[in-house]
C-alpha cells in the first residue's frame, strides 16, 4: 500500500508522514532527502556550482547512481542516507544542501534518478512518501494521497525555527524570502511543478498541531487499510 503526502516547504510533510508511518508499521520514504543526497554528491564529487546545477551532466548522475552508492534506509531513528557506504544524513539539512538541492531538483534528469531510486524503494515496502511529487508523477496510483499546506508566515516561521536549531541565524525577512523563493520553484518548474492530485485531500494545518494532522490522515488511512484487508489482490 501507497500513502503519498505532497505539500511546499515547512508544511511538516516529514514529520506528518514520519508519525503516520509509525502509526501504521509502513516503511517511511523522505524524497526531500535523496534530492538532497543527490545535490550534495553532484558538488562534493564533481565541484558543481548553483549555477552549473542546473544542468547536470547525465554521465555525472549515472556514476553517483551506480548501484550501493546512494542508499536510503529507515529504522526506529529515522530516515539515513548513506554515499559510498558513509552516513552523510547530518550533513543534508543546512541551509545551503537545501538551496541546492531546489536548483538541482528542477532539472529533468535530476527527477528522473530521484524517480527510480523513489520505485525501488517502494517495490517491497508498504510505505508512506512525501514530498512534491509522490501524488502526480511518482505514485499516481497511491491508495490514499493528501496535499499538506499552511499560510506562507506560518511556513517560514516553521522554517526559521528549523534553520535556528541546526545553528543557522536567519531573520524572519529572510526566511520569508527564502520559503516563498522556493515556493516559485517548485510551482512554476516545467519538469514535475509542485500541485495538487486531482484525488488527493487538502489538509491545511496553519492552525493545527502535528498530533491533530496526523489524527486526521490516520483516520483516512484506517480505511484505505481496510479495504486492502477485505479485498486483498490475487
Amino acid at each position: 500500500m501507497i500513502v503519498t503526502i505532497d505539500g511546499p516547504v515547512a508544511s511538516g510533510k516529514s514529520t506528518v508522514a514520519q508519525k503516520l508511518a509509525e502509526r501504521f508499521g509502513f516503511y517511511y520514504l523522505y524524497t526531500g532527502l535523496l534530492y538532497r543526497a543527490l545535490a550534495y554528491a553532484l558538488v562534493t564529487s564533481f565541484e558543481y556550482t548553483k549555477k552549473t546545477l542546473e544542468e547536470p551532466a547525465q554521465e555525472d548522475i549515472d556514476v553517483l547512481l551506480a548501484k550501493g552508492r546512494i542508499v536510503y534506509t529507515y529504522d526506529a531513528q529515522g530516515p539515513h542516507i548513506f554515499f559510498d557506504s558513509v552516513e552523510i544524513t547530518h550533513l543534508l539539512k543546512s541551509e545551503f544542501v537545501d538551496s541546492i538541492s531546489s536548483i538541482s531538483s528542477a532539472n529533468a534528469r535530476v527527477r528522473h534518478a530521484v524517480f527510480l531510486l523513489q520505485q525501488s524503494v517502494a517495490v517491497e515496502n508498504n510505505i508512506v512518501a512525501d514530498g512534491r511529487d509522490t501524488g502526480t508523477v511518482v505514485f499516481p496510483l497511491a491508495e490514499a494521497k493528501f496535499f499538506l499546506t499552511a499560510s506562507l508566515s506560518e511556513r517560514a516561521r516553521r522554517w526559521r525555527i528549523g534553520q535556528m536549531r541546526q545553528g543557522n541565524s536567519v531573520s524572519e525577512e529572510e526566511a520569508r524570502a527564502a520559503v516563498a523563493l522556493r515556493d516559485e520553484r517548485d510551482t512554476t518548474r516545467v519538469i514535475s511543478p509542485l500541485k495538487k492530485a486531482e484525488d488527493a485531500i487538502l489538509v491545511d494545518n496553519t492552525d493545527l498541531t502535528i498530533d491533530e494532522t496526523v489524527a486526521f490522515m490516520e483516520r483516512v488511512v484506517a480505511v484505505c487499510v481496510a479495504k486492502e484487508t477485505k479485498h486483498p489482490e490475487l
